[in-house]
C-alpha cells in the first residue's frame, strides 16, 4: 500500500497542486494579495507555522526524553485536508480566508519538502531540476496559444522534477502559475470534479492504510501525546504570531485576528507530507506511534475548527 501511497502522491495528486497554483495566481493578480508583497504576509505565518511545532516537539521531547528525531512531523500542513477543512465554514467565513489559507498552504508545503531535502539529506539531481524548469519556461509561453502541445511538455517537466529528487508537488504549483485563471476556466472546470471527488479520496484513503503494531505502554503514548500538543497547540500559535507580526510590519492587513486564528486551526491538519517526516527520520520502534500521533490530531483539530466556526461569523 505504501507505494501506491507514493504513486497518487507523486502523480495524480499532483493534479490538485496545478489547480491550487492556478488558483494563487488569481489571488496574486485580482484578489487578496495583489497589494504588492502582500503574499510574503501567508509566507511569514508558514514559516512560524512550521518553526514553533518543530522547537516544541523537539525541546519537549530532550525534556522528557522522548524520540526527538520526530521533530519534523508536527510542522507540516497538508493542503488537501486543509481545503476540504474550510467546507465546515458558513461560506461568509470560507470566503474570507480562502486565499490566506491557500497561500500559506502552498508556502508550507514547499517549506517542509526544502526542510526534508535539507535535513535528510535527500539527493537533488540538479541536471533533471534544470531541465524541468526549462520544459516549464516552454509550457509558460505556448500554454496560451498550443494547449495540446503544452500538456506534453508539462508531463515532461513533471517527469524530470519527478526524478529530481524534490517531491513533485511543487511543480504542480509551479506550472499552475504559469497559467492565467481566466484562460485556464475550461481547465480548472474539467479537473476540479475529478481532482476533489476522485483523486482526493483515494489519495486520504492510502494514506489510512497502515501496517498498525501499536504499543500502548507509557513511552508509546508520550509519543503521541507530544506529537498531538505540538501541533494542537505550535501550529495555530506560530501562524497567529508571525503572521501578526508580518501585519504590523508591513503595515499590510490581509486578514482579521479572529479569522488568522480559524486559518491557524485548520493548519494543524497534516498527513502526506507529515508522514513523509516520520519515514525518513529513522524511527525505528516509535514509528507507529508518530503515524497514530498524526491521524489522531486530525479528528480533534476538525472538533475545535467546528467549535471556533460560530464565533467567526460577522452579521
Amino acid at each position: 500500500m505504501n507505494s501506491v501511497r507514493d504513486f497518487i502522491a507523486t502523480g495524480p495528486l499532483v493534479l490538485f497542486f496545478f489547480l491550487a497554483g492556478i488558483e494563487l495566481k488569481a489571488e496574486l493578480i485580482d484578489g487578496s494579495f495583489k497589494k504588492r508583497f502582500s503574499f510574503l504576509i501567508p509566507f511569514a505565518a508558514a514559516l512560524g507555522g512550521m518553526l514553533i511545532p518543530a522547537l516544541l516537539y523537539f525541546s519537549l521531547s530532550k525534556s522528557l526524553g522522548s524520540n526527538s528525531n520526530a521533530w519534523g512531523v508536527p510542522m507540516a500542513t497538508d493542503l488537501p485536508l486543509a481545503l476540504l477543512a474550510l467546507s465546515l465554514f458558513v461560506t461568509q467565513v470560507a470566503k474570507r480566508i480562502r486565499g490566506f489559507l491557500l497561500a500559506l498552504a502552498i508556502a508550507d508545503d514547499i517549506g517542509s519538502i526544502i526542510v526534508v531535502a535539507i535535513a535528510y539529506h535527500k539527493h537533488i539531481d540538479l541536471l533533471a531540476l534544470v531541465f524541468s524548469l526549462v520544459f516549464v519556461a516552454i509550457f509558460w509561453l505556448l500554454a496560451p496559444k498550443l494547449p495540446k502541445a503544452a500538456l506534453f511538455i508539462a508531463l515532461a517537466a513533471w517527469f524530470l522534477f519527478r526524478n529530481s529528487g524534490i517531491h513533485p508537488t511543487v511543480i504542480g504549483v509551479i506550472l499552475g502559475l504559469c497559467l492565467n485563471h481566466e484562460e485556464s476556466a475550461w481547465l480548472v472546470k474539467r479537473l476540479t470534479p475529478v481532482v476533489n471527488y476522485l483523486i482526493v479520496p483515494i489519495f486520504i484513503l492510502t494514506s489510512l492504510w497502515l501496517p498498525w503494531k501499536i504499543d500502548f505502554a507509557g513511552p508509546a503514548l508520550k509519543t503521541i501525546s507530544l506529537l498531538i500538543l505540538s501541533r494542537l497547540f505550535g501550529k495555530p500559535i506560530g501562524i497567529w504570531v508571525f503572521g501578526q507580526v508580518a501585519m504590523r510590519v508591513s503595515g499590510n492587513r490581509v486578514i482579521e485576528n479572529n479569522d488568522l486564528l480559524a486559518v491557524g486551526l485548520i493548519g494543524t491538519l497534516g498527513l502526506s507530507v507529515s508522514m513523509l517526516f516520520a519515514d525518513l527520520a529513522n524511527l525505528g520502534p516509535d514509528l507507529n506511534q508518530v503515524l497514530l500521533g498524526v491521524l489522531l490530531t486530525i479528528p480533534i483539530a476538525l472538533l475545535a475548527i467546528l467549535a471556533t466556526t460560530r464565533y467567526l461569523v460577522r452579521e
